[in-house]
């Protein structure tokens, strides 16, 4: 008799783990590289690591476990698990000097694809430089979301943005694990 009560505890941890990953509890990611910095949903409410719902559900969907039962049983089965939704969320990248001043960006992504690359702080130690910064910016994006990598070509004119630009944004992309 003792081994079976074993069997049903054990079932039914099972099942409970099951069912708090089918409503959407993740593990903590491992530490973040240095110098970046992950957004979480108190940050401004930007979205680390809640999935997507599928149509029809929400995050707090119905997850019974054995062990909520009242009469459970050896044989009882697991709740039901619904298939991974992508993560999405944003990274800020870590902030890098340079001689006209910091550049640093924010990645959004979903999964392991690059959805969006924005600057956050561009250089501005003259007008020259964030007329510079300004013109540099559209292309350094553009060339994040079609190489999804931060081996980007250098523009031409903004070589200290465009440097800050590609070290800022591997830094993000390091911190996302999306490399």
């Amino acid at each position: 008799m003792r081994k079976r009560t074993t069997a049903v505890v054990t079932l039914a941890s099972a099942a409970s783990i099951a069912a708090s990953w089918a409503v959407g509890l993740h593990p903590r990611r491992p530490d973040v590289a240095a110098g970046a910095v992950v957004l979480t949903n108190a940050q401004a409410g930007v979205v680390q690591t809640d999935p997507t719902p599928t149509s029809g559900s929400s995050p707090t969907t119905k997850a019974t476990t054995s062990a909520s039962k009242k009469k459970s049983s050896a044989t009882a089965k697991p709740a039901p698990t619904q298939p991974a939704q992508p993560v999405s969320g944003h990274v800020l990248g870590a902030p890098v000097d340079t001689q006209y001043g910091v550049v640093q960006v924010r990645v959004s992504f979903t999964g392991k694809h690059i959805t969006d690359v924005r600057a956050v702080h561009l250089t501005d130690s003259s007008s020259t430089s964030v007329s510079i910064s300004a013109q540099a910016a559209p292309v350094l994006r553009q060339e994040a979301l079609a190489a999804q990598s931060a081996q980007i070509d250098m523009v031409s004119g903004a070589t200290y943005t465009s440097q800050g630009y590609q070290q800022s944004l591997q830094s993000a992309i390091d911190a996302a694990h999306l490399g």
